[in-house]
């Protein structure tokens, strides 16, 4: 019963959110339409989505959730150390990307849309935009982090489908 108990939970709470994100996108493109502000829009959530796909959703996620669920076996305090550890850890390395890659930023658009030179403004915009929205990355890892370490005690309401909690834009 545990079993379907949860699968509803994560499933439904996936499913509003796949909704919402539909509604979300609706009311954009119904905003922005299509031309130079909506492609430097859309541009400006390419590179913290890549990244996401690889810090919040990927090596880390996998390595993290059964080295925690290790040591949950160990002793709950052990496993409280080490998940803070984790946490402390990905706060500073991505930090620290984060940082630079707001500093490397129009060279990053630029590699990313070298169109965008060509017409005046659109790079300038996406660059602007970009930085704006790259600090995603960091908040978005560590909820994801901090899913894992929710899905592993047993808790899967709050953390049904993480990426998709905070506005995530898939281009």
């Amino acid at each position: 019963m545990s079993l379907v108990k949860n699968f509803v939970t994560v499933g439904g709470a996936t499913l509003s959110s796949r909704l919402l994100g539909f509604i979300r996108d609706v009311f954009m493109a119904n905003m922005l339409g299509s031309g130079p502000i909506a492609d430097a829009f859309f541009v400006a959530f390419r590179l913290p989505n890549l990244f996401r796909r690889l810090f919040a959703e990927g090596a880390f996620n996998a390595a993290f959730i059964p080295l925690f669920t290790g040591k949950l076996g160990e002793s709950e305090e052990e496993a409280r150390h080490f998940a803070e550890r984790a946490l402390s850890a990905m706060a500073l390395v991505l930090g620290v990307f984060v940082a630079l890659v707001e500093l490397a930023m129009p060279w990053a658009i630029y590699v990313l849309a070298p169109g965008f030179a060509e017409i005046e403004g659109k790079l300038t915009l996406a660059v602007e935009l970009s930085r704006i929205c790259f600090p995603y990355l960091l908040f978005i890892s560590l909820t994801s982090l901090q899913a894992g370490v929710l899905n592993s005690l047993g808790r899967f309401a709050a953390a049904a489908d993480p990426q998709r909690q905070v506005v995530a834009i898939e281009v």
